[in-house]
């Protein structure tokens, strides 16, 4: 199904980090449905609720005009993210290669967010 005009515009207008931490939410939420079932209520649910909410205070600093409240919380919880991912994979839940493309995300969100923040505070 192709993308409607609507939804070429929202995307095109968004900050970036959003666009990315929605790809490593969908990416997340596909890997944690195949944890094994010891881990995927516990660990993986967290994963979940984490990287949806990271998403989601993505959105809220990108409306409103007070954004340094939502970059912290978005800081804290990929923080948070990292930790977790890093867990998954020492219990074997996430192969080296899949912790690797996620560290790799995280970072490049680091990095996006970091500018954020910077612009934020230039601007007083």
């Amino acid at each position: 199904m192709a993308p409607c005009r609507r939804d070429f515009l929202i995307i095109m207008f968004e900050p970036k980090i959003i666009t990315s931490l929605h790809d490593l939410a969908k990416w997340l939420l596909e890997r944690t449905n195949r944890f094994p079932r010891n881990w995927r209520i516990t660990l993986g649910d967290k994963i979940d609720k984490t990287a949806i909410e990271l998403l989601i205070q993505a959105q809220k600093a990108a409306m409103t005009k007070q954004k340094m409240k939502h970059l912290i919380s978005i800081s804290e919880n990929l923080e948070v993210l990292r930790i977790l991912i890093r867990l998954s994979h020492e219990l074997g839940c996430l192969e080296p290669k899949q912790y690797e493309f996620a560290a790799r995300q995280m970072v490049e969100i680091g990095k996006q967010l970091g500018g954020w923040i910077k612009q934020q505070e230039s601007k007083g």
